[in-house]
């Protein structure tokens, strides 16, 4: 393959790259909002908000990913609900990612120590201060490298769009290859440029990590979040 045709395939697949990180984008800030959302319902003492959370959970994690999107793309239609095919590639990635967040979220939450908590109302924070303050920060840190994954196996998972016909990387890479009859070399290109995105986002989570354990990095100030002693 000379550069003149390499070029030529480059073009599409650097559209549809363009795409598949709107996709990662949108679903990836929405899944992090519904995903807090819901965890904090779960560990709300309201029965009806922990049960609905928890119920939502369960029937996103028992069922497919795919099966979601055509659920939402397909099924949804016959209720007089039509969806475009974009925003119902990002809905489906949010609803999906939101609950697998939502428990990833909960872990990080309860794994910070109780004297955390009894330090904090002993100063005074409010419920939302200390949550904002004391207990994300710290359940952050211990997370992050499992969110990192997460934001790996998503920018994968938007893949699966193209079978609801959202123009992404792989379905200009499907395109391509019906168009040429190259399968082999375009695949390959399609399959280069999801590891180099990866390779980048897996950088960045690794450059976050570092810096998020240096302490007093939340405070600016040099100081930890670890008030309990205080």
């Amino acid at each position: 393959m000379n550069l003149e045709t390499l070029r030529i395939y480059l073009v599409p697949l650097a559209e549809g790259s363009l795409w598949t990180l709107a996709l990662f984008f949108c679903s990836a800030l929405l899944a992090v909002t519904l995903g807090l959302v819901v965890c904090l319902c779960r560990l709300s003492r309201s029965r009806v908000l922990s049960r609905a959370a928890r119920f939502y959970i369960e029937v996103i994690r028992g069922t497919p990913l795919l099966l979601q999107l055509f659920y939402i793309y397909y099924g949804l239609p016959e209720m007089g609900v039509v969806i475009n095919a974009f925003v119902a590639g990002v809905l489906g990635l949010t609803l999906n990612f939101g609950a697998y967040l939502a428990e990833l979220f909960r872990s990080g939450i309860q794994s910070v120590d109780t004297g955390q908590y009894e330090a904090a109302r002993a100063l005074g924070l409010g419920k939302v201060q200390r949550l904002r303050e004391i207990v994300l920060p710290q359940a952050l840190r211990t997370i992050f490298p499992a969110l990192g994954n997460y934001a790996l196996v998503l920018i994968k998972e938007t893949s699966l769009v193209a079978v609801i016909s959202v123009y992404e990387l792989m379905r200009a890479g499907e395109m391509l290859a019906g168009a040429t009859f190259q399968a082999l070399t375009v695949y390959t290109l399609v399959g280069i440029i999801y590891f180099c995105m990866c390779a980048v986002l897996s950088y960045l989570f690794r450059r976050s990590e570092k810096r998020l354990t240096v302490p007093g990095y939340w405070s600016g100030a040099g100081e930890s979040h670890d008030i309990s002693k205080a």
